[in-house]
């Protein structure tokens, strides 16, 4: 199957943890200045890393909202990137922000969410009935539109998600000084456990390197 190349470009505190707590958004650490850079080293990598668009989770845009952070200084936009690509298989977000968005949905979401991306002229993809997105076929889809590599930034759900199909081709980690801990805290991956050892995703260390006040960067590839 033709599909763009995906790499998790994301930042953790070293025990994995992606915010504080639950609904809490991560940006508080950079906020506070905890993060030693992470945050805006993350999204300069996107394009050192030559994605041409980005990934999220629609449940990651949620808890931005509910929990906003004001920063000192506006967040990095990457350059290479074409598009903005949330996927949101229940039809939840109400869209205010809609430029260089594209939307990835079910085939069977209500219609009325297709009436609201229809009516903002929001670009948007449907893939896959009942209860979740058919990850490969809208993968497909969004490589027919010309998208080569998608950087990944989602939230726990749809980062493990992508992990338990197999869509992870490399793993870009930012990890910040700082260590947090929790039962319930979102982590870099949440998904059903494993069943064997064998099926553990391999990786090879491409590079390494002190970033930032502290941080660290790893990159990795698929086995």
């Amino acid at each position: 199957m033709k599909r763009p190349t995906v790499i998790l470009n994301v930042f953790s505190s070293i025990d994995g943890k992606i915010t504080t707590a639950p609904a809490h958004n991560v940006t508080e650490w950079a906020a506070a200045g905890l993060d030693g850079g992470a945050h805006d080293i993350t999204h300069r990598l996107y394009d050192e890393l030559e994605c041409d668009g980005l990934i999220s989770g629609s449940e990651t845009l949620m808890v931005y909202g509910k929990h906003w952070v004001e920063l000192d200084e506006p967040i990095y936009e990457p350059k290479k990137s074409k598009a903005y690509i949330v996927f949101d298989g229940r039809g939840r977000i109400n869209w205010y922000q809609t430029e260089g968005l594209i939307v990835i949905t079910r085939e069977d979401v209500p219609e009325q969410y297709i009436a609201q991306l229809k009516d903002k002229g929001i670009r948007y993809i449907q893939a896959g009935k009942g209860d979740h997105i058919h990850l490969e076929l809208a993968l497909r889809q969004l490589y027919d539109l010309g998208f080569t590599k998608l950087g990944l930034s989602g939230g726990g759900a749809i980062n493990g998600a992508f992990l338990r199909h197999g869509l992870i081709d490399e793993i870009s980690l930012v990890i910040a000084p700082l260590a947090v801990g929790g039962t319930t805290t979102p982590s870099l991956f949440d998904c059903p456990e494993l069943e064997s050892v064998q099926d553990v995703m391999q990786l090879e260390l491409l590079e390494t390197k002190p970033v930032g006040d502290g941080s660290v960067w790893l990159h990795y590839k698929q086995r």
